[in-house]
């Protein structure tokens, strides 16, 4: 008798295992700490940062690779970073609810003509606002964000997923932890 109540630990994992919901509810990992890179209106850093925030991202699940149905390119494919320069919100977290998605071109001199897409999602990856696609000019992009008018939540995560591709393909991808904190 003793032997079945050892074993059924050992019984009951599998069962654990398969009740997953990666696949069937898949969830935004925010990662730990506050989980946003901290900006100012000047977009300064202010704060603790997100190294996982605003830079390039290897491989993304079919949830985030979903979000981007019209994109052309194998977006887990190989990147070409040296073409992209460097993106961010400010403010982050926002009081207002309004911040600037700032995009700028590594090589501002470059022939590829960059277009980009970026999607701003909830928790559960439901798109609360669609962004392009849009041209990367060589100085740079600036976009206002509305986080009221986009229905997001006080003091809730959200993420804002972005793509950068050219005639050839994927040229960047990656994502960026946003928060409205109205006062």
């Amino acid at each position: 008798m003793l032997l079945p109540r050892r074993l059924f630990p050992f019984l009951l994992l599998p069962a654990l295992w398969s009740c997953s919901t990666s696949d069937s509810n898949p969830i935004v990992d925010f990662g730990e700490g506050q989980g946003i890179t901290y900006r100012n209106g000047q977009n300064l850093p202010v704060g603790p940062r997100d190294y996982t925030d605003w830079t390039t991202d290897a491989t993304w699940n079919k949830p985030e690779r979903d979000l981007f149905p019209d994109v052309n390119a194998d977006l887990n494919g190989p990147q070409r970073t040296e073409l992209f320069g460097e993106t961010t919100v400010f403010p982050n977290p926002s009081e207002s609810g309004r911040t600037t998605w700032l995009v700028w071109p590594r090589n501002r001199t470059s022939p590829n003509q960059l277009t980009l897409r970026a999607v701003l999602v909830n928790r559960q990856y439901q798109p609360l606002l669609r962004i392009g696609p849009l041209p990367l000019a060589t100085n740079g992009l600036a976009t206002a964000l509305d986080y009221p008018k986009a229905g997001l939540s006080p003091r809730e995560l959200y993420r804002l997923y972005y793509v950068a591709t050219d005639a050839s393909g994927l040229v960047y991808k990656g994502h960026g932890d946003v928060r409205y904190d109205p006062q």
